[in-house]
């Protein structure tokens, strides 16, 4: 793996003519794409770590959407990608979406993988209050990392991965930026977006997710009925399958 002068941590696989860069989610690294990454079909794809996460530790990140955004667009700049589809996990898709709003020339579809959803969480949020306090708590950690898990044993890099967030982005995101709204600026999206959601996700509000992609032109919304939060590592065969069909049935949006 490499690093870009700006301190994110990549690797790329494939030699596809299209870019797809893959983010994790909070408090993953790459790893969660490990199993999904290799079944994507014809494209240059680059898996980074978040900025403040694992390899990328050394990037600026407070937390902020819009900050972590442009510090990922900085990176696939410098790795030479003019246009780049997006799919992102969790935090990872929110990212993705703040990224095709602010950068649509370069953006050229978004798929959001159990999205953490654009209108934010609210105050009194049980997972979000509870992470936020265990900073720094790899016991607690862990514990929450299994109630979060349907097959725990596809796991168990989390609670190592979750130890390598930076205090800043930890509770930047969890104390603030999960709080925030990009709902309102969704009917600007100029990409095709899809979401695959998780019918056992007991993460992030699934009427919150429907009412994103009901503010998105064109919207897509794929409902995985038995899927958790951490499907990549749960279900990475559908995961991949799900991908592959929205960004290969749009061969001219990617060119």
């Amino acid at each position: 793996m490499a690093t870009t002068s700006n301190g994110m941590h990549y690797q790329e696989l494939g030699t596809g003519e299209r870019a797809l860069v893959l983010l994790p989610g909070f408090g993953c690294s790459t790893e969660a794409w490990a199993e999904v990454a290799p079944l994507l079909e014809g494209y240059r794809t680059i898996l980074m770590d978040l900025p403040g996460h694992a390899g990328s530790a050394g990037a600026a990140a407070d937390g902020n959407l819009h900050h972590l955004g442009e510090t990922v667009v900085e990176a696939c700049r410098e790795i030479g990608l003019t246009k780049f589809a997006l799919a992102g996990t969790s935090l990872g898709g929110a990212i993705c979406v703040r990224i095709a709003l602010d950068h649509p020339a370069e953006t050229t579809a978004v798929v959001g993988v159990m999205p953490w959803n654009a209108g934010g969480t609210h105050a009194g949020d049980q997972v979000i209050e509870g992470f936020l306090s265990a900073y720094g708590d790899r016991e607690t950690i862990a514990a929450g990392v299994l109630g979060i898990s349907r097959k725990s044993e596809k796991t168990t890099d989390l609670p190592r991965t979750m130890a390598t967030v930076t205090e800043q982005m930890w509770k930047g995101w969890l104390g603030e930026g999960a709080y925030t709204s990009m709902a309102e600026q969704l009917p600007e999206l100029q990409v095709p977006v899809c979401y695959l959601i998780g019918g056992k996700d007991v993460v992030v509000d699934q009427e919150a997710q429907i009412a994103d992609i009901r503010r998105i032109p064109g919207g897509r919304l794929v409902l995985l009925a038995d899927a958790g939060h951490l499907a990549c590592y749960e279900i990475p065969e559908t995961i991949a399958k799900e991908i592959n069909d929205f960004l290969g049935a749009r061969p001219a949006a990617l060119s």
